[in-house]
C-alpha cells in the first residue's frame, strides 16, 4: 500500500513539473518574445541568383537567413562573382535562420588554342574538340598545301580563348590550276611569254642544232595538260640559235 502511495505522488509531482514548465515557455513565447524568438517562423527566401554574392549574402542575412558559399563554377557569361544558384531557390518558405547555400561563378574558363597547323581538317577538329573549343565554319585559302591541309586558325594558335568559344579554321583548297597553253612551232621567246601568261614558268630548255629558224618542236607537260600555277615547264628548242 505505502509503495502505490508513493507511486501516486511521485506521478502528481511530474505532472505538476510538465505542466509548469509548458506554462513558463508559452509566457516566454508569447509574452516576452512576442516577434517569435522562441518558436521559430516561416520566410520566403529571398531571390538572389544573378547577384553578386557579397549582396546576395547581405540580402540573406537582412531577410533572417544564414548564406553560405557552396561550390565555385566556370560560367562561359556570367562574371566572375556572381550568384548562379541558391538552395533553397528563391521564394521557397524556409524556417527563419536556416542556411542558404549559393553556387558562385569563377568567371569564364580559359585555355591556349591548339596548334592544328599542318594537320588534316578531320584530326584538327578532334584536336580542338578535345580541348573543349566548338569549331566554327572553315575558311579556303588557295596554297601549295594538299587540299583540306590546315593552314592557320583564328584565333592562332597559342591564343588564350575563353572555353567554351569558336575556333575558325583556314584550310588549304590547294594550289590554283591552270593549263598547260600549246607552244610548240613558236619561238622561244614567244613560248615564254604564253607559258607566264598561263601562271607557269618556263624552266630546262634543251637545245638541237639543226637548219633553218629556232622553234620549240617539243614540249613537257603536253598542251592541254592541268598544272597548278608556278609549275614548271620544260622545253627543246630547235634551230640554228642556241637559247
Amino acid at each position: 500500500m505505502n509503495w502505490r502511495g508513493s507511486m501516486r505522488r511521485l506521478f502528481a509531482y511530474l505532472v505538476v513539473a510538465v505542466a509548469g514548465f509548458m506554462l513558463m515557455y508559452l509566457v516566454a513565447a508569447f509574452v516576452v518574445f512576442p516577434s517569435g524568438g522562441v518558436i521559430p517562423e516561416d520566410g520566403a527566401v529571398p531571390a538572389v541568383t544573378g547577384l553578386p554574392v557579397e549582396s546576395a549574402m547581405t540580402e540573406l542575412r537582412r531577410a533572417g537567413f544564414q548564406p553560405e558559399q557552396g561550390e565555385t563554377r566556370f560560367h562561359p557569361s556570367a562574371p566572375k562573382g556572381t550568384v548562379l544558384e541558391q538552395s533553397p531557390p528563391g521564394g521557397a518558405k524556409e524556417l527563419m535562420g536556416s542556411k542558404v547555400t549559393l553556387a558562385v561563378s569563377g568567371g569564364q574558363a580559359t585555355q591556349p588554342v591548339p596548334n592544328v597547323v599542318g594537320m588534316a581538317r578531320d584530326a584538327a577538329e578532334r584536336a580542338l574538340e578535345a580541348a573543349g573549343f566548338d569549331v566554327g565554319a572553315t575558311e579556303d585559302q588557295v596554297s601549295n598545301e594538299p587540299a583540306g591541309r590546315v593552314l592557320d586558325s583564328r584565333p592562332a594558335p597559342g591564343t588564350s580563348a575563353t572555353v567554351p568559344s569558336t575556333v575558325v579554321l583556314v584550310v588549304s583548297s590547294g594550289p590554283t590550276m591552270t593549263v598547260m597553253p600549246d607552244v610548240v612551232g613558236l619561238s622561244l621567246a614567244d613560248a615564254r611569254q604564253m607559258i607566264a601568261a598561263a601562271g607557269l614558268v618556263a624552266g630546262d630548255i634543251a637545245y638541237e642544232p639543226a637548219p633553218g629558224v629556232s622553234i620549240i618542236t617539243v614540249q613537257s607537260p603536253a598542251a592541254g595538260t592541268q598544272l597548278a600555277q608556278r609549275a614548271r615547264v620544260s622545253l627543246r628548242l630547235t634551230g640554228e640559235t642556241p637559247p
